[in-house]
């Protein structure tokens, strides 16, 4: 019931000076203060319970009251100007006694908030307390002087609107100050991994929702230890080089690469997902054959599962690859029904430099390819395709 009656008190106050401006010719005045007085008693238990919650009560009701008694069809414009000023009495008086107001919800969402966003909060609040004057100026001095139909525009649309502006303005700060309260731990974090002998760089950044993350560099020695370790032996043995001490220094997510990015574009690189395909570095006709010079990236996503604590190309993707690449290159389907003189011959580890070559069999419907790694066979299979002519 309680919260029905705040729900409905929110719907009446946003829609009141509409409908003041509607409802005049056929309710009145004494009626509108009984409704507003009656929906202010049901969410009184609330209020109660809430600091400053009974004189901002108690001063409602006198309001409601001198309008079901006096009956002065010109005081119901005086309503948004007065909770206007019980917002700006409650939100300033929070600055001078604290908590400041803005502060007190966002420790709603987040109870351990940093000294950087205790001082965010603070000004925010501030910005408050000057648009409720404002505001409630603005409003009182059309409600005295103005005629009624710019009094319902102001208070119906363009306060809104003022509001509007503002909330969409503090949420995009508000995600500007969490990048940088989540990205200066990474700093220091990206600070201490660069003394690994794993790493040859690292930068840290903000994942979004993900949280913090790091984007690291691995030297030949970090190279070599995801290939003996894994990912997850890898984020073991970093994930505590990256925190120190300070446990909130460790990263959430983590991206390998060969080398760094530009800055600008880390945040980016963290928030993507782990890449699926290999890195093209070049391309060419050979007679029938096209050849494709491919990089397998440090992290590529079936490294993960396939395993974590040793990395390996699994064969069903070495053969989608194949597919995937000879389809807009030759024309080809990117099924097979059928695979014949199958071979593995050779891991495929992260960081491998191959070489795919596809040669189409048109007249057999057939399509053959074969990984190379500086010559040396790693996998080969003719693909029976759908028909003899794919």
């Amino acid at each position: 019931m309680r919260k029905l009656s705040s729900l409905v008190l929110l719907i009446v106050g946003i829609l009141y000076p509409f409908i003041v401006y509607f409802g005049m010719d056929h309710v009145s005045t004494p009626m509108f203060g009984l409704i507003l007085g009656a929906l202010w008693l049901v969410r009184a238990p609330a209020l109660m319970r809430q600091p400053g919650g009974r004189w901002m009560l108690a001063i409602t009701l006198v309001y409601c009251a001198v309008l079901a008694f006096g009956g002065e069809e010109h005081l119901l414009r005086w309503y948004p100007s007065l909770i206007c000023a019980l917002l700006f009495a409650a939100f300033a008086l929070s600055l001078k006694f604290g908590p400041p107001m803005i502060e007190r919800i966002a420790r709603v969402a987040e109870p351990d908030l940093p000294p950087v966003a205790v001082a965010y909060t603070r000004k925010v609040t501030w910005v408050w307390v000057a648009f409720f004057v404002a505001n409630g100026t603005a409003s009182g001095l059309l409600a005295a002087w103005g005629p009624l139909s710019w009094w319902t525009f102001y208070n119906g649309i363009l306060a809104y609107s003022v509001m509007g502006v503002l909330f969409v303005g503090e949420w995009i700060m508000r995600q500007r100050l969490r990048r940088r309260i989540n990205k200066a731990p990474m700093d220091a974090a990206a600070a201490r991994l660069h003394s690994h002998p794993w790493v040859d760089g690292a930068m840290g950044g903000y994942a979004g929702k993900k949280g913090p993350g790091m984007l690291v560099a691995l030297s030949a020695a970090g190279r070599t230890a995801l290939l003996r370790h894994g990912r997850t032996g890898l984020l073991n043995e970093l994930g505590q080089q990256a925190a120190g001490d300070d446990a909130l220094s460790t990263p959430l997510v983590w991206r390998f690469v060969s080398r760094l990015p530009e800055a600008t574009v880390v945040d980016d690189v963290l928030s993507g997902a782990l890449p699926d395909d290999p890195v093209i570095l070049a391309e060419r006709r050979d007679g029938d054959d096209v050849v494709i010079d491919l990089e397998l990236p440090l992290d590529l996503a079936c490294f993960a599962d396939h395993f974590p604590d040793a990395p390996v190309l699994p064969g069903v993707t070495q053969v989608g690859w194949a597919l995937a690449f000879a389809a807009p290159r030759l024309g080809t389907s990117t099924t097979c029904r059928a695979m014949d003189a199958l071979k593995f011959q050779r891991l495929l580890r992260p960081g491998d430099r191959i070489q795919l070559t596809l040669r189409h069999d048109a007249d057999r419907g057939r399509l053959h390819f074969a990984y190379r790694i500086d010559g040396e066979p790693v996998s080969s299979a003719w693909l029976r395709m759908g028909d003899a002519h794919a």
